[in-house]
């Protein structure tokens, strides 16, 4: 394994001295991300529902799926060029912590812990799966996923986040049923029709634990409510960007 990544650095730092490089958000020369965009994954996520199986859906989003944001998004899923992973890495943790507080579960005050520490009967572990949309086999074995990079630092910002004795695991848990294909470049009824059965669980959570679904971009939604059917039950949907009434 060592080889073959050692090789594809190689070539990525002979091409990047070839080429000139441009900031995948902004387009700004001399940057594979400015300041500026690189600021995006640390914005204030906002809230939007989402429409689920069975009804809405709490959902986090760094915006909507648009301008620098949506540039950003195209080139962490085909750019080979282009190392987003710290951005990813940064935007996910962020989406965690937002995530976290949609689920009730952030730690708590000083007063309420006091109230927690007396004897009630009640367990207070909470246990969090953070499941990531399934990709292509195609994408797998490119090693060009972005949903599982980002469900790994959504996780790691719901442990920062969440109160003592909160479990929380990513399960790579929804796979893609074979013939099912990627819905890229597809519009917004053939996405429907496409994620339709599509999906198969290889786990399926107890009744008792909180599930995050996450994706790079919730558009019509699809992907999420296929989640929610083949898993029993979605908490929270958590992803880059969703699609605004202007895309």
């Amino acid at each position: 394994m060592r080889a073959p990544r050692a090789a594809r650095d190689l070539v990525r730092g002979l091409v990047g001295a070839l080429l000139p490089v441009q900031c995948a958000g902004c387009l700004a020369w001399d940057h594979v991300l400015c300041p500026s965009c690189r600021a995006l994954a640390r914005r204030l996520p906002m809230n939007a529902d989402v429409e689920g199986h069975r009804g809405p859906l709490p959902g986090v989003f760094l915006g909507d799926y648009g301008g620098a944001l949506r540039r950003i998004v195209l080139s962490a899923k085909h750019s080979v060029r282009t190392d987003l992973g710290e951005f990813l890495d940064d935007a996910g943790e962020n989406l965690g912590v937002r995530a976290c507080e949609v689920l009730g579960i952030g730690k708590a005050s000083e007063r309420d812990a006091a109230r927690e520490s007396r004897p009630s009967g009640r367990d207070p572990r909470t246990e969090v799966w953070v499941v990531p949309a399934p990709s292509s086999w195609k994408r797998r074995m490119r090693g060009r996923q972005v949903a599982l990079p980002i469900a790994t630092a959504v996780a790691r910002g719901i442990a920062s986040s969440a109160r003592p004795g909160t479990r929380v695991a990513v399960v790579d848990a929804v796979r893609l049923r074979l013939g099912a294909g990627s819905q890229s470049g597809k519009a917004g009824a053939q996405r429907v029709v496409g994620r339709m059965g599509a999906m198969r669980a290889l786990a399926v959570p107890r009744a008792s634990i909180r599930v995050v679904a996450v994706d790079d971009v919730v558009t019509t939604g699809a992907t999420i409510r296929e989640m929610e059917r083949v898993l029993g039950a979605l908490d929270v949907v958590a992803a880059l960007c969703r699609a605004g009434a202007s895309s």
